[in-house]
């Protein structure tokens, strides 16, 4: 985090936006080491609010091409390994 803040105890949110390429179904994955919640167009997709080691946790979510969606990610740090990813992908693109 900011050097401001120490390793562990600290949280963070993350917002932007995606524009999909094509009109389909998107997996949406984490990959945190602690909590993460993850909205895209305001519907929260990964809910895994808790204590964990390094975790895959993955949201499905239909999306029109061209149309540009809000994306939020919160994430919280306990202890230990701070981790925090976001990928998404299609059947069209990976």
């Amino acid at each position: 985090p900011d050097p401001l803040l120490g390793p562990d105890q600290f949280s963070v949110r993350w917002r932007g936006s995606v524009v999909p390429l094509f009109s389909e179904e998107y997996t949406f994955f984490t990959v945190s080491d602690d909590g993460v919640r993850l909205w895209v167009d305001g519907r929260l997709v990964i809910d895994n609010w808790t204590d964990h080691g390094a975790t895959e946790n993955a949201g499905t979510i239909t999306l029109v091409a061209g149309q540009r969606y809000d994306v939020r990610m919160d994430f919280y740090e306990n202890g230990g390994v701070a981790t925090a990813r976001l990928l998404w992908s299609s059947a069209s693109q990976p």
